[in-house]
């Protein structure tokens, strides 16, 4: 069962309209500075590049994983993201210290990116909106397999994050193809029953509907969700599944066990919608972030780090007639209130995060 503890940047405890009050004020602050088109630093951490595409066949970085101490970097090219135009993606294996070891090109746009625990093997999904694919690469031999392709998706449209948990692995349901009524009557997440080597072929059936019941984290009313962004997907510390229903600006929580409900939500302050979520596994490390229209990865520094906290990406948030622009930023992520307090703003667009913990930086 998750426990879910109140994490705050600034070091204070905020009422849940503060919160996003400050929050939205300290990144809309950056928004003068875009000219300028480079990221603003909260005090207390530092930034620098860690790798940046090379243009062509290697530009726009997204999903990042970390794996005996090397980094992957999924880069899109820009593809369409249903592989129409036939896009072509680049995998790139680095060390820490930002060398190219080696790289594996994928048909089709890449968007997840995830290590399987139990096999050590990386998992490059490609195609979210339609025609997916998954390819899956051995760093032991160097080999990539062939493209192992899906039967027609229950839900329409592709699949885009992985998570492995208790020994299976999961997808998220992106792009469903919504009813008459707007509503997603198909899987948000499906796990996967069959991978023939052979035939290059995944089964897999759903296990969480597009459309359910779960409880708000802050209040703990109960409503009826409509996953209509089934976008990325993450394990916290406790083993729970964390979705990102990105277009409706709200976080999904699953419970593995425990008296609480199953399935939990939490609406995002100020209409903020995220991309990808990062726990700090350790006191001592760094975060990885994908700016991807900027074709630069980052690496956000810090004396130490609360162990546990919770890192998300923003693509920040359109002016109103009454309020400014919030550029996009990386924040942490309040579990209890949905305030996502930036540490570094005036990013182009931050998809992909990880965090590297201190024993990886060999």
């Amino acid at each position: 069962m998750l426990s879910i503890r109140p994490t705050y940047a600034v070091g204070h405890i905020f009422s849940r309209t503060a919160l996003v009050f400050t929050a939205l004020c300290f990144a809309a602050g950056a928004a003068d500075a875009q000219t300028s088109a480079k990221p603003i630093v909260t005090p207390g951490f530092s930034l620098a590049v860690f790798a940046a595409g090379s243009g062509g066949l290697i530009s726009a970085p997204d999903s990042l994983a970390v794996l005996d101490g090397h980094v992957w970097v999924g880069y899109a090219n820009n593809g369409a993201p249903d592989g129409s135009n036939g896009a072509m993606s680049v995998i790139v294996e680095y060390s820490l210290d930002g060398s190219v070891v080696k790289t594996y090109e994928v048909a089709g746009h890449n968007d997840g990116l995830k290590v399987n625990p139990y096999t050590r093997e990386i998992w490059a999904m490609q195609n979210e909106d339609a025609n997916p694919n998954l390819v899956i690469i051995n760093p032991a031999t160097g080999q990539a397999s062939k493209p192992y392709s899906f039967a027609k998706t229950l839900h329409g449209g592709g699949y885009d994050d992985i998570v492995f948990k208790d020994g299976q692995a999961y997808f998220s349901a992106s792009n469903p193809t919504l009813n008459a009524s707007g509503k997603n009557m198909g899987p948000a997440i499906v796990r996967v029953v069959h991978l023939d080597a052979n035939s290059y072929t995944i089964d897999v059936t759903p296990v969480v509907r597009g459309s359910l019941d779960a409880s708000d984290i802050p209040f703990g009313t109960v409503a009826t969700l409509n996953l209509t962004d089934p976008d990325s997907m993450t394990l916290t510390p406790s083993g729970d599944v964390l979705l990102d229903d990105q277009g409706d600006g709200q976080l999904v929580l699953l419970h593995s066990s425990g008296d609480e409900p199953r399935v939990q939500y939490l609406p995002l302050l100020g209409n903020v919608q995220v991309d990808d979520t990062a726990f700090a596994t350790a006191r001592r490390g760094y975060l990885l972030v994908s700016d991807t229209k900027a074709n630069t990865v980052y690496k956000i520094s810090a004396n130490v780090w609360q162990r546990d906290a919770a890192f998300s990406a923003s693509t920040g948030v359109a002016a109103t007639s009454s309020t400014p622009a919030v550029p996009a930023y990386v924040g942490q992520l309040d579990l209890r209130s949905g305030a996502l307090l930036p540490l570094v703003t005036n990013l182009a667009s931050p998809h992909g995060m990880v965090f590297v913990p201190a024993d990886d930086q060999q």
